[in-house]
Parts: structure tokens; sequence; C-alpha cells
């Protein structure tokens, strides 16, 4: 069968791009923003009439994920919530893919998005030497959990984004965003890879939107008790420092449901909640993405 790609400028749809491409048995419409600030997170679609494709996958940053369609009225729609990380993502005009089998061909739609840097805060904050540099005789212990942590950000499950907003996990307001330049005892440490939410010990911590337990956490050094949850598409939040988790890996959970309770567990200066969403391990401000 003949298949003609195009790509065309549509219009601006709360701050999205919309492109097209139509092969001549499906009209392939994708929708990804033409701008965007590095550490913001943004969604991108593909509404599919006519012809249904398959195996589709987005490849933004380096890293890819595999959609899973909704079936609609006229079609299919793909959906994935991504972003950039602070530390990796560059200024200027990026790639993002999407590449898809149609009619028994591959198929693939590129596209340009234009970075722009963001201003992010300085905090800085005291604690006790011990918990600035780890007594030598833990370090693989904390190498051996930050690698769990690394591949539990990484899982790339199929699926779509999920329903926004994300449920808010603790009903406090931030104490800390995303972004910071982190201090401790004057010494910088790294930028922060999410948001601090104010909760008192005790306070039951929901889950940002439906997934399953892709690792849970006991005690560790940095992250305390701890929960990741993989989303589907590449996308994963993380809840950190909590005083108990009732929750274990496999698990499958719904949005709203009660992972465990916060608590001050692992490197902090007091109890709150360490929320983090990331796509394929880049770490985005999820700040806005949570209702209010």
């Amino acid at each position: 069968m003949f298949r003609r790609l195009r790509v065309r400028s549509a219009m601006i749809l709360c701050g999205l791009l919309m492109t097209a491409a139509a092969p001549a048995g499906a009209d392939v419409t994708l929708g990804a923003p033409a701008l965007a600030e590095i550490g913001q997170p943004f969604a991108v679609t593909v509404e599919v009439a006519g012809e249904e494709i398959s195996d589709l996958r987005l490849s933004w940053q380096g890293h890819e994920s595999l959609l899973s369609p909704e079936e609609t009225e006229g079609g299919q729609r793909y959906s994935v919530l991504t972003g950039t990380d602070l530390k990796n993502a560059k200024p200027g005009p990026n790639p993002l893919t999407v590449s898809f089998s149609a009619g028994g061909k591959r198929e693939k739609i590129e596209h340009l998005i234009k970075l722009s840097p963001r201003k992010y805060p300085v905090e800085k904050l005291t604690v006790a030497p011990s918990k600035v540099t780890p007594p030598k005789e833990l370090s693989e212990r904390i190498a051996r959990e930050a690698k769990l942590g690394r591949a539990a950000m990484q899982s790339n499950s199929a699926g779509g984004a999920p329903k926004l907003p994300l449920v808010r996990p603790v009903p406090g307001g931030f104490s800390s965003v995303y972004g910071k330049s982190r201090y401790f005892n004057g010494e910088f440490r790294g930028r922060h890879g999410g948001v601090d939410m104010r909760a008192k010990e005790g306070t039951p911590v929901k889950a940002a939107a439906d997934g399953i337990v892709v690792l849970a956490g006991n005690n560790f050094w940095f992250a305390g008790n701890c929960v990741y949850l993989d989303h589907g598409a590449g996308l994963v939040t993380f809840y950190g420092h909590m005083s108990k988790v009732n929750v274990k890996k496999g698990d499958r959970i719904k949005a709203g449901d009660i992972l465990g309770l916060s608590g001050r567990t692992g490197r902090v200066t007091g109890p709150h909640l360490h929320f983090s969403a990331a796509w394929r391990g880049e770490f985005f401000d999820p700040a806005g993405l949570m209702e209010e």
C-alpha cells in the first residue's frame, strides 16, 4: 500500500504544537510541544484514525518507551507523560521521535522541541556531618541501594499517561521544591530531584496514580523506607522517608491507595515526604501535575 507522511503545524492547544503524519490507510496525529523548559514535564499524544497501528515507541533524550493504545470512537489514542532532567537536558532543539508499524511497514515521525533553561532556587541545609559524608563502611550498602533505585526508576513497562491531575500523596504544601541547588554544610551536593511535602509523622501516603510496585525499600541510607511505582510508558514515581511501608514488590496499586505512612527515615532533618516523578530515569518537576 502506498503511504505518504506529512508533517504540518496545525494549532497551539494548551501549549502543545499539533503535527500530523498521514499514511494512506491511517491518519496519525502527533501532539507535542514546540517549546519546553528544562526540568518541566509535558505530555505527548498520538491520535490514530482509520487503519490501526501497532508497536508505537517514543524516543526522547536517549531513552525509549513502548506505549499502549486506548480505543477511541474514531480509532486509537496513545499518550505519555515525559519531560526533561536538569542534570542531562541541553538547551536548544532536541529531537523527539515516534515510530510505529502500519500495513507491514515501519513509519517514523520526527519533531524538534526547543528546550530553554529555567532558573531554580538555592537551598542551604545544616545537617550532622555523618549525614553528608557517610561512613566508609557503609559505601557498599549505599552503592547497592543506589543501584536498586536507579533500576526501579528506569522501569519501562508498556502503558500510557496517567489520569491528570495526579493524586496528591499527602495534603501538606511544599517545604522544598524541585531543582534547588542543594548545599549541605556549605558543600554543593547536587540538585533536588523532587519535592519535599510537609507531613507529620504517620500521615497516610497515597499513590499518585495507578501502578505496580517495582521496589519497596527498607531503611535505605539516603531514602529511608521508600516505594517506587511504575505507571507504564516509562513513568515512575517515588515516595521517600516513610515511617512504614504497607506494600510490596509486584502489588498492583490504584490511584489514591495508601502506600504507607510518612516519617523521617533516611537522611532527613525532620518528618516529611519526598516525592519524585521521572520518565525513564529523567527526573522532572511533579508539582504542577498534582491536584491542589
